[in-house]
């Protein structure tokens, strides 16, 4: 009798427990699935990590320091998107070169040794060549915000990508400009550097192609004394100088032009357009009315612009400094690319980028079959943006 009771109490009380535990999965969610709408499990969560290949040390940690502190800002803006349910949270992995070739390759591979799915950078031309063939054998996407020789997208690399313009436009569009002002003997020096000599060859194109009378000189990246090249420059007698290296080497080359009583107009390119020219240049009387060219759109005509310029200084302190809008379109763009793709295989993220069509401070980017990005209706040398050095400080002239 006791034991038939107790038979029986056991089985309501499996029977009460079956229910509560039903209700618990059916009841309180109001759906078997646990749908996050009604307080169900939410979708997973990723994180990924996205490789920043810079500059922060050398004599480029001004270009490098932009590159890093714009791509911080767009982490925090593009974490937290979804993708077939799972949503990615950002973390950047932010390494340094030196502004070295010889250093780039490590910082590749280290790159690719920490998982990375994607990498933001080079900032230099050179060290981007150094490192491609790296990125290329993991099948992890690179895109440089600042690499601008022609080359690196004529290379064959089916893994790189810019949002900047190439050399070959920029090289011209100066060639043009010392055309204007009305050259007729112009010096060209570069640093044997991947890019300045790739940017100085246009330019002596451009130049000779124009009947304008060219010396081609070359320098060293590192090197402090250009005797014997003012040497060169002042018995040619040129109307024009156009250095298409770095701002510190330019500094240096203007000061000692200078001093030795050159007056001609003096140019560059990009690598040249840093406040800090005229303290390398040992004051900026030294540099005053000297003019550059930029690899990328005019800022003036970028929806984005303003308000990132805003996010730049409120988030440091400094006004952006060159190519970090560049560097901002770049992640924007490789989410994008995951988004298209549905995940982060390297494979799957390198043909998306060619469908992306990314809305960024710069406007509406693509890339063609290059990598390169699109310019519509073809683009010429109107879209690169000139500056002039006034007041100690390259402000925009057109």
């Amino acid at each position: 009798m006791w034991h038939e009771r107790t038979r029986k109490l056991l089985a309501v009380g499996l029977a009460l427990a079956l229910a509560a535990s039903m209700f618990g999965l059916v009841g309180c969610n109001g759906t078997e699935d646990g749908g996050e709408e009604d307080g169900g499990e939410a979708g997973a969560t990723e994180t990924i990590k996205i490789g920043v290949h810079t500059s922060l040390t050398g004599g480029l940690a001004d270009y490098g320091f932009a590159a890093a502190e714009a791509l911080k800002i767009a982490a925090e803006d593009f974490s937290g998107f979804e993708v077939d349910g799972t949503t990615y949270e950002i973390e950047l992995v932010i390494k340094d070169d030196k502004g070295e070739p010889a250093e780039a390759p490590i910082v590749a591979q280290q790159l690719v040794d920490e998982g990375v799915i994607g990498v933001i950078g080079c900032l230099t031309s050179g060290n981007t060549n150094a490192s491609l063939p790296i990125y290329q054998s993991a099948g992890i996407p690179v895109i440089s915000g600042s690499a601008t020789a022609p080359d690196l997208t004529e290379a064959g690399f089916e893994n790189f990508f810019r949002t900047c313009l190439r050399d070959d436009l920029q090289g011209a569009a100066i060639g043009e400009w010392a055309v204007e002002l009305g050259s007729k003997k112009a010096v060209v020096m570069d640093d044997r550097g991947d890019y300045a000599v790739a940017l100085g060859n246009e330019v002596q194109a451009a130049l000779e192609a124009a009947g304008v009378d060219v010396l081609r000189q070359e320098g060293q990246e590192g090197d402090v004394d250009f005797s014997a090249q003012v040497n060169n420059i002042k018995n040619f007698g040129p109307d024009a100088v156009i250095f298409t290296g770095y701002h510190r080497e330019a500094g240096l080359l203007f000061k000692q032009l200078k001093e030795a009583g050159v007056d001609a107009q003096f140019m560059g390119g990009d690598g040249i357009k840093s406040d800090e020219i005229a303290a390398e240049a040992g004051g900026a009387e030294n540099v005053e009315g000297a003019l550059c060219t930029f690899g990328g759109f005019a800022q003036e005509n970028m929806p984005g612009y303003a308000e990132f310029a805003a996010k730049f200084r409120e988030a440091t302190g400094k006004e952006a400094g060159p190519y970090s809008e560049n560097n901002y379109d770049a992640l924007g763009a490789l989410v994008d690319a995951i988004k298209i793709a549905g995940g982060t295989d390297g494979a799957a993220l390198i043909d998306a980028l060619h469908e992306v069509e990314y809305d960024g401070v710069q406007g509406t980017l693509t890339f063609d079959d290059k990598g390169d990005v699109s310019v519509p209706g073809g683009g010429g040398t109107d879209l690169i943006p000139r500056f002039e050095f006034t007041e100690g400080t390259w402000q925009f002239i057109g």
